[in-house]
């Protein structure tokens, strides 16, 4: 994996890093994802999930500085490539540090286009980046510069560094240019990763032809930790769906992949959705008919209750669709209420609506209680109860009458650290498990301004937190309630906090409070 060219650099090259924190089967530990490049951020700036940034402004527009960028950048790797002296490597080195690799990468090429270094050269210092660098952004220059130039006998590389979604994108367009054919590698990959790298792989993998790989894209595939909404036209037209669903036997797994595919072209979203799946009125079709004798987890009702809504909203078929009639859709919203009506959803349910299931079987059992009609409160109630700092203060007070308001309030004097979250005034964004606390009572403050006089203590609580989010919810609050309804001490923090808060916007915020505007 190594090459001759001298490090410059101090710090653990990122590619031993990774391979340290993979496990036997290739993909990262979750001790590995932070990188030790990645400074330790304020509190009040916004993280980014590895391969996040990237893959949100994906589609790059060059401005001015980028483009002045890339061509230092050029300058200084032509003059590594012609004789690469440490002063050299340094200076490329930093200059790509102090880069944005995803705003100047296409551009680099560009220029290194028109430039005609010796392509060998360029191979040997991109190697050399993606190998030995201990930052980010030469790694993904590096891995760019192996793209273009020849991948073969780095296959191994490009495989390890991937494996972090950080690199993903740059390790999967550096597979599709520099193998002839890639479809295996890419793959391979892909599995590998559950988040932005994933959905890069899977969009490179959108015209195979290999049967095995089509039909991992409709069981497996589409799945990734950011949206399906991302990958499932892919999973849906690649993979293969109305012909997967019209063979026999239909295997359990198929069914539940098919509803999570449909549901999630029905949501839409930042791809191509139903509209554009021509198969999608014959797919559904085929899945309702399957699905009639054969519907039985929560999946199953969250999937046809998706396209039951979807047949059923008339605003969304004022443009003539070709493959859906008002018959036909009509047919499909009958057949889904006869799924969702068989009298056994009710047993499922309570099955799984326990206070010790885990967050992912609640918030699926709630989104069909729901549905049903069922009351959930008390069952999320003794769940904050055993849980105090968990996610279930949103669901309770969504369900919250005057009287369950008194009892949630009185939840959060009791459970909640009130002494340690009201430490005063700062300017954290409260993000972390470090900001548990906060957080939890920012969702009661944020439901608070719905109920007057309930709660009033802990709004003077909120008025102290150093988390923002949580004093201007506070402020929200008592915005709404009428001013007689304060607690005492509210005006003395209102008026401190319009003067002297650390953030411009709570300051202002407070201001509008104490003028009585109402809120917008």
């Amino acid at each position: 994996m190594g090459v001759d060219l001298p490090t410059v650099m101090s710090g653990e090259p990122l590619l031993s890093y990774i391979q340290r924190h993979l496990d036997a089967g290739g993909r990262l530990t979750p001790d590995g994802v932070g990188l030790p490049d990645e400074a330790s951020p304020a509190n009040t700036k916004l993280r980014w999930a590895p391969g996040a940034l990237d893959g949100a402004f994906g589609h790059h527009v060059g401005r001015e500085d980028d483009i002045c960028s890339a061509q230092n950048v050029a300058e200084a790797l032509v003059k590594a490539c012609r004789r690469p002296t440490r002063r050299r490597l340094r200076s490329l080195h930093g200059a790509l540090v102090e880069a944005e690799a995803l705003a100047i990468v296409d551009l680099l090429i560009e220029e290194l286009t028109r430039l005609q270094p010796d392509i060998n050269a360029v191979r040997r210092v991109g190697l050399w980046l993606a190998t030995t660098s201990p930052n980010r952004g030469p790694v993904k220059i590096g891995l760019a510069l192996l793209g273009v130039t020849g991948v073969e006998g780095h296959v191994d590389v490009i495989r390890t560094l991937g494996a972090h979604d950080e690199f993903t994108l740059y390790a999967a367009t550096a597979l599709q240019n520099g193998l002839k054919d890639p479809d295996s590698e890419l793959w391979a990959l892909a599995a590998s990763v559950d988040g932005w790298g994933r959905i890069h792989c899977v969009e490179r993998l959108r015209n195979t032809e290999d049967p095995q790989i089509r039909s991992w894209l409709l069981r497996e595939g589409y799945k990734n930790s950011v949206m399906y909404e991302y990958t499932a036209f892919i999973a849906a037209e690649t993979g293969g769906l109305l012909a997967a669903l019209e063979q026999q036997p239909v295997d359990r797994a198929l069914l539940t992949a098919a509803g999570e595919i449909l549901s999630a072209l029905i949501e839409g979203g930042p791809a191509e959705d139903i509209d554009d799946y021509a198969d999608g009125a014959d797919a559904i079709e085929r899945y309702l008919t399957l699905m009639q004798p054969r519907a039985e987890s929560l999946d199953d009702y969250r999937a046809v209750a998706a396209i039951r809504d979807f047949v059923g909203a008339d605003e969304r078929w004022e443009v003539d669709r070709p493959g859906w009639s008002v018959s036909r859709r009509e047919a499909f919203h009958a057949t889904c209420l006869e799924i969702l009506g068989q009298p056994h959803w009710h047993d499922r349910v309570s099955a799984v609506l326990k206070p010790d299931a885990s967050d992912w079987d609640i918030s699926r059992a709630r989104t069909v209680a729901r549905d049903l009609g069922i009351d959930t409160f008390e069952v999320t109630f003794r769940r904050i109860e055993q849980d105090p700092l968990g996610s279930d203060w949103y669901e309770a007070w969504r369900d919250a009458d005057t009287d369950r308001a008194r009892r949630l309030a009185e939840l959060a004097r009791t459970r909640l650290p009130l002494t340690e979250i009201a430490s005063g005034p700062g300017d954290e964004l409260g993000l972390g498990p470090e900001w548990n606390a906060h957080s939890a009572l920012g969702l009661s403050l944020q439901a608070l301004r719905d109920h007057p006089g309930i709660g009033g203590d802990l709004l003077i609580i909120g008025l102290q937190s150093p988390v923002t989010r949580n004093r201007n919810m506070a402020l929200n609050a008592l915005q709404e309630w009428p001013a007689e309804s304060w607690p005492l001490e509210a005006r003395g923090l209102i008026e401190v906090a319009a003067t002297a808060d650390p953030n411009e916007q709570t300051r202002e915020l407070a201001g509008r409070v104490l003028s009585g505007e109402p809120s917008e």
